[in-house]
């Protein structure tokens, strides 16, 4: 057992519920193990405020899957506590995926109700990835579809974000942190340990004379000249800590005197007070000293619709940088992931199956997302069987026979694919004050066999 008191990738294979171990043992004990199973991974409503998700989690979710395997240890656990069988048991310790995985590519818009994720894989294989696969595409979805409202919301300015700060997790800080950068963002106080990871160079890199640097000293104006010294032409200082009117003064002061030694500064941040009004202020003393090359970033809790109206107003701002409000996606925190089954295979008759529940309804068959466009736009979706021709196909086949049949994309290659999913948008849908409902038509071919489905049970 790991001594950290926080979850790692260790702990990851039995972070499930007891039930679907249970399940799984008993389709073992009756002989029920090889017989195929198609699962969809979809969502099941609209989060409010928005009109359009960004899948989210693919590349975790296919690392996952081909990597799923149940240690020694693990399975004696469940063992113990009785929450597998000893059959189940002997099953666990060969565990490798076997099975075919479809999933919308990274970044790809969707909607409500159609399938994001369709695994078809022997039963059991495909059971007890339950919470791993909600888990992923949940975090990561939500992240993905928050950012890239900031990200339209500011238009041709540059939206950054920060992937530590006020996190919920450290995991939910790097995935926030690699949502912004797919999504189009830039990470202002990108932390070290991100770029690393993802083999990315610092944006645009300036250092900032933020507050408690500027209170290490006896004076703001002295930490200023001495920072800048330090990390010559690089600095952006934080001109709110005490006073905005003294401290935009301080930072033009030394930004003049930094000119006369061939030196200067990057920017100014605005971290407080009325954003519009402070830039506009920002903005003219800055170009009266001179200072056009100066940039102006904007803080203090941003939002899309802060933003938006920032923009409206035509504010001299280049830069806005968002965080607590962006990275605990404090409109919409939540997304309703479910994973269900949807045809099982006995011997060579294929059987549909369906969740027929007011209000929790799926729908049954191997399906496949249909998407029409129209001079290049998006107008409609559809779902239906995976052997129809309804438009252009979504799902996308990555893992055959538990395989990887194609090499995953790098970050910066899900980054341009998001672009061209944007430019296929409906301009309607860029709306972040509006919700507008995409059209998501459910083909003939999956009624008929819904209408088999209820027909047999009732």
């Amino acid at each position: 057992m790991s001594k950290t008191p926080y979850f790692t990738n260790k702990d990851l294979h039995l972070f499930e519920l007891p039930q679907i171990f249970t399940a799984s043992s008993i389709w073992l004990e009756l002989a029920m193990e090889r017989q195929l199973a198609t699962f969809d991974l979809f969502v099941r409503t609209m989060p409010p405020h928005r009109n359009f998700l960004l899948m989210g989690g693919t590349t975790e979710i296919i690392q996952g899957i081909l990597n799923w395997h149940y240690t020694k240890a693990e399975i004696k656990y469940l063992l113990k506590h009785n929450i597998i069988t000893p059959k189940f048991s002997k099953y666990l310790q060969n565990f490798r995926f076997t099975g075919d995985v479809y999933a919308l590519s990274e970044g790809t818009v969707f909607f409500p109700g159609e399938p994001i994720v369709r695994i078809t894989a022997p039963i059991i294989e495909a059971n007890v990835l339950t919470m791993f696969l909600i888990n992923a595409v949940t975090s990561n979805t939500i992240f993905l579809s928050k950012v890239i409202r900031g990200v339209l919301a500011a238009k041709d300015k540059k939206f950054l974000a920060s992937a530590s700060l006020r996190a919920q997790s450290n995991e939910s800080a790097f995935k926030f942190g690699r949502a912004v950068y797919l999504a189009g963002g830039y990470g202002a106080n990108m932390i070290p340990a991100f770029c690393r990871k993802y083999r990315l160079s610092f944006y645009d890199p300036s250092r900032k004379t933020y507050h408690a640097l500027i209170k290490s000293f006896p004076t703001e104006i002295a930490a200023m000249r001495q920072a800048a010294t330090v990390f010559p032409n690089t600095m952006d200082f934080m001109v709110d800590t005490y006073n905005f009117n003294k401290g935009l003064k301080n930072a033009i002061q030394v930004a003049v005197e930094l000119k006369k030694t061939g030196n200067t500064i990057k920017g100014i941040t605005i971290d407080s007070g009325d954003l519009y009004r402070r830039s506009v202020q920002a903005r003219k003393m800055l170009n009266a000293a001179g200072l056009l090359d100066v940039t102006i970033t904007a803080a203090s809790n941003l939002d899309e619709w802060k933003i938006d109206r920032l923009i409206k107003k035509g504010a001299p701002i280049d830069k806005f940088m968002a965080l607590t409000e962006m990275i605990t996606a404090k409109d919409a925190p939540s997304l309703e992931a479910v994973y269900k089954l949807a045809e099982m295979q006995v011997g060579n008759k294929l059987i549909p199956k369906a969740k027929l529940a007011l209000g929790k309804i799926s729908y049954p068959g191997k399906k496949q997302v249909f998407r029409v466009y129209q001079n290049g736009v998006m107008q409609h979706d559809i779902i239906g069987l995976e052997h129809e021709n309804l438009g252009q196909p979504l799902l996308k086949k990555m893992i055959k026979h538990g395989k990887l049949i194609s090499a995953l994309p790098t970050l910066d290659e899900i980054r341009n694919y998001i672009l061209t999913q944007r430019q296929a948008l409906p301009v309607k849908l860029y709306n972040i004050k509006k919700y507008y409902i995409y059209p998501v038509i459910v083909g003939r071919a999956i009624k008929k066999l819904m209408k088999q489905v209820v027909n047999k049970k009732t």
